[in-house]
């Protein structure tokens, strides 16, 4: 017995683990500059609270309490000078790659509880399912990386198009002056 409670403890610490990746998603998505980028990133923190409230819902269901996690979401505290920083140096791929990080590492909590198999099959069978997800969600990260719109590219990277005398009706990309 004392065994299984052991996994259920590594089962309530992958549940304040999967807590903290929605809160990093749920922070990334806030500081995200583009309507793209803040939706995926929203996504991806709703689908963690999805896999959180499933894992707690089985902890319930065997009447352990699960670990109290700090539920707020946000940076509450944060000053006027934290904020206008994330805007003027928001770097999308390396706020990815944070995100991408914790799923990795939640991911090898997911192997450890699957290879013991000390767990319920109802449990195991949810975990893998999960697992699957952040690897597929994973993959899907790591096309979201795209560069802020506020900041300017060097001109040697800037690339015009040739204009076109005969167009077949294209759109053609305006930019403001």
């Amino acid at each position: 017995m004392k065994k299984k409670y052991a996994d259920f403890d590594k089962l309530n610490r992958l549940l304040v683990a999967c807590f903290e990746a929605e809160k990093l998603y749920y922070n990334a998505a806030q500081d995200a500059q583009t309507t793209d980028l803040k939706r995926f990133l929203n996504y991806m923190a709703v689908e963690r609270n999805r896999m959180s409230h499933d894992i707690s819902n089985e902890l319930h269901s065997r009447d352990i309490e699960p670990l109290k996690q700090d539920s707020e979401k946000g940076n509450l505290d944060r000053t006027w000078q934290e904020i206008k920083d994330a805007l003027e140096y928001f770097d999308a791929d390396a706020i990815v790659k944070s995100c991408i990080s914790r799923d990795r590492n939640n991911i090898k909590r997911y192997d450890e509880l699957l290879e013991r198999r000390e767990l319920p099959d109802t449990i195991l069978e949810l975990l893998e399912k999960q697992k699957y997800q952040l690897e597929w969600y994973i993959k899907q990260a790591a096309q979201q990386t795209k560069k802020s719109p506020f900041v300017e590219t060097p001109k040697e990277e800037k690339k015009e198009e040739p204009s076109k005398e005969n167009d077949g009706g294209k759109v053609i990309n305006l930019k403001a002056m």
